[in-house]
């Protein structure tokens, strides 16, 4: 039986299942795999969310539910019904939903394996870009280095791009909906003002859920780590590219 209606357990359990495959394989592309299950599991994520607030705003405008009791469920005390109050009010309620406290509790221990994931895979994910690069042979084709280096660049960007715009999105959701200072935003994000700021329209339309400090932190690191990725392998293609210059191949010049 699924969890949720729009996340069966059949799509969880793959899920986890390629999580723990990049975690066991070394030989696995983490930029490849890694971006495409970070992708998938976030989106699951944030569909576990949407069920979830639904059924709690149910329970609150049709079946007498208090915010301390919604509180409870989502953050697991009662007294923390200021974040339970945002949600709630970006929620739209529906009017009928059968067995919503069924479906709370459901959405509720889904979303907790979802975000298990991405912190699971997240770690994967920088443990791997921490380890030392292998090295090219002495007398490798700075040609085929420098192919190597745009390609790697290519995974490397629209990794780290995703990661900071979802980064970017996470910090202006705390700002926009949960009243945080865009300053301490910033800081938490290691990002500039200007880009949390950026991001603001965006966070207007998303759902406050989808937003704590310790995912923004998460999210923050990742994206250090790619950044440094970017760094090194701009290193590698500059030098190839140079070595294909003094080789007389100008047509590989950056």
């Amino acid at each position: 039986m699924a969890e949720l209606e729009t996340i069966p357990r059949a799509e969880l359990d793959t899920l986890q299942r390629d999580t723990l495959h990049l975690a066991s394989s070394p030989t696995a592309d983490v930029l490849t795999e890694g971006y495409r299950s970070m992708v998938e599991i976030r989106a699951a994520y944030r569909r576990a969310l949407h069920a979830r607030d639904e059924a709690a705003a149910h329970l609150v405008a049709h079946e007498a539910w208090s915010l301390g009791d919604i509180a409870h469920v989502l953050c697991g005390h009662r007294h923390h019904t200021e974040r339970a109050a945002v949600i709630l009010a970006w929620t739209q309620p529906p009017d009928r939903l059968p067995g919503a406290q069924r479906r709370l509790h459901d959405a509720q221990r889904t979303a907790l394996r979802l975000r298990g994931l991405l912190t699971l895979l997240t770690g994967i994910v920088e443990e791997r870009l921490a380890e030392p690069p292998q090295q090219s042979e002495p007398d490798a084709d700075p040609v085929q280095r420098l192919f190597d280096a745009e390609q790697q660049m290519q995974r490397v960007r629209t990794f780290r791009d995703t990661t900071e715009a979802t980064r970017d999105v996470i910090g202006a959701t705390l700002v926009t909906h949960h009243g945080w200072r865009l300053r301490q935003v910033a800081a938490i994000a290691e990002a500039e003002t200007t880009d949390i700021s950026a991001a603001y329209a965006v966070a207007r339309l998303s759902s406050p859920s989808d937003a704590d400090t310790g995912a923004l932190r998460e999210v923050s690191i990742l994206a250090r780590h790619l950044g440094a990725e970017a760094d090194r392998l701009t290193a590698i293609r500059e030098a190839a590219a140079a070595e294909c210059q003094a080789a007389g191949l100008p047509g590989l010049l950056p």
